[in-house]
């Protein structure tokens, strides 16, 4: 390169100001005398700075070629860069018709005199990086190429957090190999918009959905691709109207209802048999500890479905005031089942009216108290569960075997007693208008 080229490359800012002692007024005048030379120092620049991009799969070959307005090709040399550090990898001289090829490119590497084009072999992703090609030194004609060697993507996984309505949910697509590019997404076949909210960090992408609501139902497609490859996957994505605790309060609530169904029968039944049927002294006093238990424990689950769903939901009225009935009906019914069971001879002396129809309408009051808040727990949970787009809770097996099992101890009584088959000719208003006389569910007979 003569000493005026050197000077034109400082006065652009591409050669040592150390090379060049001419001023920038001189090399002004040069240019405008002789405009030609401008010409060539324009093209010599541009292909200093070119940069070409290709893009290959691992394990394949590539052709690196050099620039294509060399004519005769006197020395090249080809090099790998990577940061501030370069790398030799062919080195060749048409006086010495020798090629120089360095590790590790030794075995992998075959250079072309006739046209100074590079081949390289296997490919790896540490490949990947700035080749320069520089050839007849003298005159300074390079070539940058920027290659990337990437692995195919792999299929994407896609998966979702458990979406329930009116809660917040994520759905979720990773790429575990292979560089990704780019990461799109669709609903039902439709482009997502960007605004949608979805966050890229490397090879994962997450959908975020605020407010899950019923329309959030759908297939979604999760799209990964990079330079030379791209794969598809797609989810059904289901919204669950329940949350967890509500599907336990549906569970408790249909279990308060089958004990209470039972308990009822437990003190009906009684108190419709006629005198001469009537079941009376031990089997009698069992069966009112296990009715008035049972009214206890309905009580009980009745309360805590109330207090699971004011978790979820909030405090109500509506909800509050039943569960403070139901808590002086838990009390209530657990001392009239302890002191049958245990101590029957001080309920026979109680003598007090007031006391006698608090307790005699107590089970009673609880069955009916049991079966309305339970069922209105039920319907509110219905009600929710059409938010979603998945199936209703199938509670069918929960409430028959509920039943089988609160029934066995009532059956069981029934088939002890020795009067036969009972009838019931009487009323069943009986059990609420005689209260006094019958006890509700502890009377000893």
């Amino acid at each position: 390169m003569t000493k005026l080229s050197r000077c034109l490359l400082r006065a652009l800012g591409t050669a040592s100001p150390k090379t060049c002692s001419i001023s920038l007024p001189c090399l002004l005048s040069v240019f405008f005398c002789r405009p030609g030379l401008l010409v060539p120092l324009q093209q010599a620049v541009e292909a200093e700075g070119a940069l070409q991009r290709r893009v290959v799969v691992v394990g394949s070959s590539v052709l690196l070629a050099g620039p294509a307005d060399a004519v005769h090709i006197h020395s090249a040399q080809w090099e790998y860069l990577n940061g501030t550090v370069s790398r030799a990898i062919v080195q060749y001289n048409e006086g010495s018709h020798n090629v120089a090829i360095h590790p590790p490119y030794v075995g992998r590497a075959l250079f072309h005199p006739s046209n100074g084009s590079l081949l390289l072999e296997d490919l790896q992703e540490s490949d990947s990086g700035i080749y320069k090609v520089t050839f007849n030194l003298a005159e300074r004609e390079s070539l940058k190429i920027l290659l990337d060697v990437l692995k195919p993507v792999s299929r994407p996984q896609l998966w979702s957090s458990g979406l329930v309505a009116k809660a917040t949910g994520e759905v979720l697509c990773e790429v575990v190999e292979g560089r990704v590019d780019t990461i799109t997404w669709k609903k039902d076949g439709q482009a997502l918009p960007q605004g949608r909210g979805f966050y890229v960090s490397g090879n994962l992408s997450i959908l975020h959905l605020r407010a899950v609501k019923k329309s959030d139902c759908g297939s979604y497609s999760c799209n990964a691709s990079n330079g030379i490859s791209w794969q598809e996957t797609s989810l059904n994505v289901t919204v669950a109207g329940l949350s967890p605790p509500l599907k336990d309060v549906l569970r408790i609530a249909v279990v308060a209802v089958v004990f209470a169904a039972v308990s009822g029968w437990g003190l009906i039944f009684p108190v419709c048999q006629s005198e001469k049927l009537r079941i009376r002294g031990e089997l009698w006093r069992w069966l009112s500890a296990y009715t008035c238990g049972l009214v206890c424990v309905s009580s009980i689950l009745a309360g805590t479905a109330g207090l699971l769903w004011m978790r979820e939901e909030g405090p109500s009225i509506a909800i509050i005031l039943p569960e403070i009935v139901l808590l002086y009906v838990i009390v209530v019914t657990f001392l009239v089942a302890a002191n049958v069971t245990f101590q029957p001879t001080k309920l026979i002396q109680l003598k007090s009216t007031t006391a006698q129809r608090t307790m005699g309408y107590a089970a009673p009051g609880g069955v009916l108290l049991v079966v309305l808040t339970s069922s209105f727990h039920i319907k509110n949970i219905h009600h929710r569960h059409e938010d979603g787009c998945t199936a209703f809770v199938d509670v069918t097996a929960l409430a028959v075997s509920t039943a089988a099992v609160s029934a066995l101890p009532l059956l069981a009584i029934f088939l002890c007693c020795p009067s036969g088959p009972l009838k019931c000719p009487c009323p069943s208003a009986r059990i609420l208008f005689q209260p006094a006389r019958h006890w509700g569910c502890f009377t000893l007979g």
